[in-house]
């Protein structure tokens, strides 16, 4: 399994049940933002370098990679990671690529996939290994206006990745288990388009895509075809079009009944090719009375829903007002809502599903305990800022702190 505690001696063995030790520093490297800065994963914005001033071989090897798996090896996820991070909490278990085994015994992939899994069982912090998993965001622009988009001001200067990191895309494509196209909107631009058609990646590498079905024309459908998919994503945060309207069109030009054709497009691919299809939406006071229409519309397109608390991208009180405040009689909805849709998705056998949706209902107690209240947002959203502001040193001994006293 992706998520267990490397063998990298006894004190590691014997930390290993207290311990939640995650490869991803081992195995991932990700430009989630078109400015260049790499990660190691969506949910940890630590940057270990830039793209435009490094080469991925030296970054992928350089002092803060070896930094974090450091850190990750000796001292776990819980104390260097978001508390919010859905792998923490059980789901997201299509990032584990344990599959590798699986791939043909002489092929450079599965040489490489185990050569890294030896390095991370070792607890390696430079490593001979490549990435395994290759993610990267060409630029922020979309073609619509999500209203809890946090890309939207830089999605206006709309910057895109170098020419040099692309071709490296391109160098490294024989080791990759997984290519993973992130955005914006990421069927906007040709080159990825054009990347998505002829990269020269393995026969077994899965291709991820996140889309807002707008722009699955006829021929990108075609090409599609001719792909390994792995995971098929769409982001629709409504299940009406009165919703889909005021909380991701907003002015542009999309079609909520155009979009749902898509979709079922997607659908009917699935059928052929046997891929995760799953639809997400971000619960908020404007859809909250949407949670099973919006699994239903997933249920019946057989696409696994996923569905969690929107976040406030730039924790402003008038976002806060406008969409993270529910009434008691929202809260007693979305509750009921929340376990009838576990036994339907149960019954249709979408266990990440299910934990998302356990995962929503623990959320959702807490923000009505503390974030629901607007003073309490306030007080909290300082305390953060204040967090930020001191030496890394001290913050990292603070979350030590909060980790012994929650054990």
């Amino acid at each position: 399994m992706t998520y267990q505690a490397p063998k990298c001696g006894k004190n590691l063995e014997s930390a290993a049940m207290s311990k939640f030790i995650c490869n991803h520093p081992w195995t991932h490297f990700e430009v989630n933002n078109p400015n260049g800065d790499v990660t190691m994963c969506c949910d940890n914005n630590t940057v270990l370098g830039n793209v435009n001033s490094s080469g991925t071989e030296e970054i992928w090897n350089g002092d803060a990679y070896q930094s974090i798996r450091r850190d990750m090896r000796d001292r776990g996820a819980h104390a260097i990671c978001p508390h919010t991070c859905p792998v923490m909490a059980g789901f997201k278990k299509w990032q584990e690529l344990d599959w590798y085994k699986e791939l043909p015994a002489n092929s450079q992939v599965r040489k490489n996939a185990t050569l890294n899994e030896q390095e991370f069982a070792d607890g390696s912090l430079t490593l001979n290994s490549k990435p395994r998993w290759m993610r990267f965001c060409y630029s922020y622009a979309c073609n619509l206006d999500c209203y809890h988009c946090y890309q939207r001001e830089e999605a206006k200067v709309n910057i895109t990745l170098p020419d040099k990191y692309v071709a490296e895309i391109y160098a490294l494509a024989e080791n990759y288990q997984v290519l993973f196209f992130f955005g914006g909107e990421p069927f906007m631009y040709k080159p990825v388009t054009k990347m998505m058609g002829d990269i020269n990646t393995p026969e077994d590498c899965r291709y991820y895509l996140i889309t807002n079905a707008t722009l699955l024309t006829d021929p990108v459908m075609k090409m599609l075809e001719t792909r390994n998919i792995g995971i098929f994503a769409v982001s629709l945060d409504a299940a009406t079009s009165g919703s889909f309207d005021r909380l991701r069109v907003r002015g542009r030009s999309a079609n909520w009944n155009e979009v749902i054709t898509n979709v079922g497009k997607l659908a009917e691919m699935k059928k052929r090719k046997g891929f995760i299809f799953s639809i997400s939406m971000t619960i908020n006071s404007v859809n909250a009375g949407e949670i099973e229409q919006f699994v239903d519309l997933c249920l019946n397109h057989d696409a696994e829903p996923d569905i969690l608390l929107v976040a406030n991208p730039d924790e402003t009180l008038k976002f806060q007002k406008e969409f993270l405040f529910f009434t008691p009689e929202q809260f007693v909805e979305m509750d009921q809502q929340i376990s009838s849709c576990i036994e339907k998705v149960k019954a249709h056998g979408f266990s990440d599903s299910v934990a998302a949706l356990k995962h929503l209902r623990n959320r959702l107690h807490d923000h009505r305990q503390q974030e629901n209240n607007i003073l309490r947002f306030g007080t909290k959203t300082l305390a953060r800022k204040v967090f930020r502001y001191l030496p890394i040193s001290l913050r990292m001994r603070i979350k030590d702190y909060a980790m012994a006293a929650k054990v």
